[in-house]
């Protein structure tokens, strides 16, 4: 029959040994399938029809419209009464593909005519005033025979698609109105070898001559057995020796065309109650082993070709049994997965599914092995398998008879202890069983188990007691081998050797709790621990630990496991993945990342005879091959009892054959007779999504070439598929976009792309898929790609913005020309003041430079009228003198003078600084020579009353008040002292200015008169007084003018103030008069700081020399 045809290489009788092994065999698992119904995708559950069309989607007609699958979703098309391109009717009786990719629907009311390329839909009804119409409405059948012809079957007529004229031929047939048309009626079309076109109808079965155009009817005569039985025919197909068989509503028929006869085909039933079963058949078709799928209204059943015929009553899903009725069609696809329609719902099932066997419940459905834990598992030499389990004892399971001897704690068959956690049979025969209180031998001749040990004559005390063996083995040298949860331990001959781990010892393991140990060609033994990997040599001499994994990183984690492949390299297990080692090269882990899966945990490993790697982990069984990088995963969908493999729970018997223990039984296979899924899939865009701010559109593609996203999108996403149904959700794909990224982005099992904010241009989109067992599509499928920019960023836009940035320079140039003009004539001008402003600037600077010459030179002169300090001392030995001008010239000086045995010292603060001050320090030094020296003045109070007179008059000429109407009103503050020598006497006289004079600790201050000199006369004073003040030891004598008092400092840049000044003073009178000098000097500059300098700073500090007379 034309849906099956399939390739009969790829799957030799898959899906038939699947569903006969749940008849068949004693041990063999029910077979599970997946169930589509109305709760998991389907709009209604009664599928009427299937099709896989040419680029490899499932489609589903059902009672409540036409499903498209892809394997992750099924898209529903119905009938919407407010758009004319929907289906014109829910109820989907058959459909087909025609030869350019349409869907020609068969519906209860109307012919649906879908072209995929622009998703439009053309209804073909029945006109009544045109025969070239459909005789009815009511369209049963639609079918394409070897010449791509469209037939189509109403129940009252069959009609031919003409594709010039767009309608059809009708060919009337006989139709007994008289007999109602029920549901159940099929009506097939079909075409055999020799392109005869037979009719099924509710009359009969017909022939169509297609050359004559007429019918043959051929309908039950009870008085002729060669005659059809049964005048309801629902199925069609063509025997293997070409014969017709013919499915009515009482059985099968077979009718020879040669002969026109029919035949009766008894069916006999492995069970006789289900009569259904036999009647009512529905579908007919043949699978690639010559056996006869039968779908009825009561089942499915298959004819074998031995005559038996087989109803399939233990067919599972989610552990549920599924009872399927009313099967109206049967699709195999290309891959080989069975599709089965009915009543019940759509029914798969994948003969890839239960590749893995192995053994697990017994035919009712119990466990095999008591609690089904497999710790550990190893076949003997008899052929036995042998599983121990975690805490219900051991199991020695015969496959062949069945029988299954339990040996435990508290039974018959006695075992010590019942957490079986390693197996091993050594070369001699001898059966050794590791648990967590003992190692035990298995004694054929009496089926019991002893101690090992004890059964040795080895003495071991203690030391196996609830001590765990995980692994055993045995070396080249027929020593053997215990890990356990406390220490490694090595029998040898009649001595036990045990090692652990020892601070110091240079036989050390890395961890006391050893998971597994194996041996090498050269008798080395590898062991693995809770805490690294370690190498012990064959003489036992020497341990050699591997704790770095390319000579950087140190291993933190456990090692579970170990196995050493043919080419001699260690495999080594771990808690954080999988590594290597090769033994010949630099002892350095290698790790091994396993692509697309995130499995960390490495129970077991075993290696098969074309060097590929089988691994048990916690979330299935991972084949790997290193060569290729290529990696698979099997889990429960593919026939594993359980995800969950359990540590150091496998074996490889000597032909091959390998055993995996789960938390559910015992997986057993042999590598190279697990079917694998050749096919090469075909990959597809199902489904675009644009996200923009105008709103969502989806867009269901049907080999679309090309795809415009509009200007204002923000996000698109691809969905894609591999067609292929086996295991979807392994299904892997890469993609690649060109002209954003010349790399192919693996996505690994996620079958959605999304882009975001592409930027303008055009692209193309490549994408590439495999099926589950990774066999990928040879060529990419491609779509091209333009995001179109929105408008203010398109080609328009931008010449817009051209001519915009073109207009604009120019007014700039323009603007900016103007600008630069009236620039240059402010240049100009702004240059010509500033050469009027560079010649009065060097007027100015010359002016000044003659002006600071001419003060340079009043500063020599005035330099030259003030004594040197050398000079002063001649007068005043002990004494020191601070003079800061402020400016280049001073308004401050001081002036010595002696005459007989006086000496006159005078500290003068002229008004101003300065010039100014300059000018009257040169008046006031000859006013004070010519009073002591011409005029012979030797008192204090009297010199200051003559210098007063004299500065007055010297100032007060008429000229100034004729010429300016003002009179200058300079004078002088003076500290003047008179220092009598003889009778050591100290003179003072003061003008606006005091003297400080400290003894014994205690500052005494001597006030001066409250007026300067030259300005008595203006206040109406005319005499200075004098203190008398008698010269005692270790006097100090201050006199000084208001620069240092005035001036501003120290951190918040206030006055210096005579406080301040006083104790400066006292804290610095005793020491040496050249000390003082630098001190005070020290404490002016610190107290300045950065802040400039007010007033002409002057401080005279003296110790008057004493006549012998103290």
């Amino acid at each position: 029959m034309g849906l099956f045809r399939t390739d009969k290489k790829l799957l030799p009788s898959c899906v038939a040994a699947l569903l006969l092994a749940a008849t068949s065999s004693v041990f063999a698992q029910r077979v599970n399938v997946t169930l589509f119904n109305s709760d998991n995708g389907l709009p209604q559950s009664f599928v009427n029809a299937l099709l896989q069309d040419s680029l490899g989607f499932l489609w589903i007609g059902t009672q409540d419209g036409l499903c498209r699958y892809d394997g992750y979703d099924f898209v529903v098309f119905n009938n919407n009464p407010y758009d004319s391109l929907s289906l014109s009717n829910n109820y989907v009786n058959h459909l087909v593909e025609g030869v350019n990719g349409e869907l020609w629907i068969a519906t209860r009311s109307g012919l649906n005519r879908v072209n995929r390329k622009t998703g439009k839909v053309k209804v073909y009804y029945n006109h009544a005033n045109n025969p070239r119409s459909l005789s009815s409405n009511m369209i049963l059948r639609v079918y394409r025979d070897r010449s791509n012809r469209i037939w189509v079957k109403t129940i009252d007529a069959l009609h031919l698609y003409n594709p010039t004229t767009d309608d059809f031929t009708r060919f009337p047939h006989f139709n007994d109105i008289f007999n109602i048309s029920q549901t159940s009626d099929l009506s097939p079309i079909f075409e055999n070898s020799n392109e005869r076109l037979w009719v099924g109808t509710k009359d009969g079965l017909f022939y169509f001559d297609k050359e004559r155009l007429v019918f043959k009817r051929y309908s039950e005569d009870p008085a002729n057995p060669n005659s059809i039985w049964g005048n309801r025919v629902n199925a069609i197909t063509e025997g293997l020796s070409g014969k017709l068989l013919i499915g009515t509503d009482k059985g099968i028929n077979e009718f020879d065309f040669l002969t026109q006869k029919f035949r009766r085909v008894i069916l006999t039933l492995n069970d006789p109650s289900n009569k259904s079963l036999t009647t009512g058949i529905q579908f007919l078709g043949y699978d690639n082993d010559s056996s006869l799928w039968v779908g009825s209204v009561g089942g499915l059943g298959k004819l074998l070709p031995n005559g038996t015929f087989i109803k399939y009553n233990s067919i599972y899903s989610n552990n549920l049994p599924v009872n399927i009725l009313n099967v109206s069609t049967v699709l195999r696809d290309r891959t080989g997965v069975l599709w089965i329609g009915s009543q019940t719902g759509l029914v798969k099932v994948n003969p890839f599914e239960h590749r893995i066997g192995g053994y697990s419940k017994d035919p009712n459905g119990r466990n095999l092995f008591s609690n089904n834990v497999a710790a550990s598992v190893i076949e003997s030499t008899d052929g036995n398998i042998w599983v121990g389990t975690w805490g219900s004892g051991l199991h020695i399971f015969n496959p062949t008879t069945g029988e299954n001897r339990h040996y435990w704690s508290g039974g018959g068959n006695y075992i010590p202890n019942d957490f079986i956690h390693s197996l091993y049979q050594t070369r001699d025969g001898r059966v050794l069983v590791g648990t967590r209180n003992g190692v035990f031998q298995y004694l054929p001749s009496s089926r019991q188990f002893v101690d090992f040990f004890e059964r040795n004559n080895v003495y071991v005390g203690d030391l196996f007691k609830n001590n765990r063996v995980y692994s055993i083995t045995e070396d080249l040298q027929d020593r053997v081998w215990f890990a356990t949860r406390q220490g490694l331990h090595c029998l040898k001959g009649g001595n036990l050797i045990s090692f652990y781990a020892r601070r110091g010892d240079s036989l050390s393991l890395p961890g006391n709790e050893v998971y597994d140990v194996v041996a090498d060609k050269n008798a080395n033994v590898w062991v693995a621990t809770i805490s690294g990997l370690c190498r012990i040599s064959a003489d036992l001499r020497t341990i050699e630990t591997f704790s770095f994994i390319g000579n950087k990183s140190r291993l933190p984690f456990e090692v579970l496991c170990l196995y050493i492949a043919k080419n001699e390299t260690v495999w080594v297990g771990t808690t954080s993945g999988l590594f290597w080692i090769n033994p010949k090269g630099k002892n350095v882990l290698h790790s091994v990342v396993l692509p697309d899966i995130n499995i960390r945990l490495i129970n077991d490993i075993l290696e098969d005879d074309r060097g590929r790697f089988w691994i048990s982990t916690n979330k299935g069984l991972v084949l790997y091959n290193p060569l290729s990088n290529l990696v698979k995963v099997f889990n429960n969908s593919d026939g594993l009892f359980s995800n969950e493999l359990n540590i150091n729970a496998s074996f490889k018997n000597s032909k091959g054959r390998m055993y995996f223990g789960s938390i559910d039984g015992v997986n057993v296979f042999h590598p190279d007779s697990i079917p694998t899924n050749k096919v090469v899939p075909n990959v597809c865009i199902t489904h675009i999504q644009v996200y923009s701010k105008s709103g969502n559109t989806e867009i269901i593609p049907y080999q679309l070439k090309f795809l415009r996203i509009p200007d204002d999108f923000s996000n698109l996403t691809f969905t894609i598929a591999a067609l292929d149904f086996v295991q979807p959700n392994k299904n892997s794909y890469r993609y690649q976009l060109v002209g954003h990224d010349s790399r192919w982005v693996e996505l690994g099992n996620t079958n959605k792309i999304t882009f975001s904010n592409l930027s303008e241009g055009d692209y193309e989109l490549r994408i590439m898929g495999s099926n589950s067992d990774q066999v990928w599509t040879t060529e990419y499928k491609s779509l091209r790609i333009r995001a179109v920019a929105p408008w203010w960023r398109s080609r328009i836009a931008k010449w817009i913005y051209g001519v915009i940035v073109l207009i604009s320079l120019l007014v700039w140039a323009i603007r900016r020309n103007k600008h630069l003009r009236e620039i240059n004539r402010l240049l100009h001008e702004r240059e010509t003041v500033l050469e009027e402003l560079r010649l009065q600037k060097d007027e100015l600077a010359f002016k000044n430079k003659n002006i600071t010459d001419s003060i340079n030179y009043a500063k020599r002169i005035q330099e030259s009228m003030l004594p040197s300090i050398s000079r002063f001392k001649e007068f005043v030995p002990e004494s020191f003198v601070i003079f800061k001008p402020k400016d280049i010239v001073s308004g401050d000086f001081y002036w010595v003078n002696e005459t007989r045995n006086k000496t006159f010292i005078a500290v003068v603060d002229c008004t101003g600084h300065g010039v100014p001050g300059a000018f009257m320090s040169i008046i006031g030094i000859e006013l004070l020579r010519n009073i002591t020296n011409v005029e012979g003045v030797d008192d204090a109070a009297e010199i200051l009353n003559r210098l007063s007179v004299a500065i007055h008059n010297t100032f007060a000429t008429s000229s100034f008040d004729s010429a300016e109407g003002v009179k200058v009103k300079d004078g002088m503050d003076v500290s003047f002292c008179v220092i009598d020598k003889e009778y050591n006497m100290l003179q003072f006289a003061g003008a606006f200015s005091n003297l400080f004079l400290v003894r014994d600790g205690k500052l005494m201050e001597i006030k001066g008169d409250r007026y300067s000199v030259g300005m008595a006369n203006e206040l109406g004073h005319s005499q200075f007084s004098s203190y008398y003040i008698p010269i005692q030891p270790n006097d100090t004598i201050y006199m000084f003018t208001d620069g240092i008092v005035d001036q501003f400092g120290g951190p918040e840049g206030k006055k210096f103030k005579y406080r301040r000044f006083r104790h400066l003073l006292l804290s610095n009178y005793m020491k040496p008069i050249e000390l003082q000098r630098t001190n005070i000097e020290k404490a002016i500059n610190d107290w300045m700081g950065n802040l400039e300098q007010v007033d002409d700073m002057l401080i005279i500090g003296i110790k008057p020399e004493l006549s012998c007379m103290f």
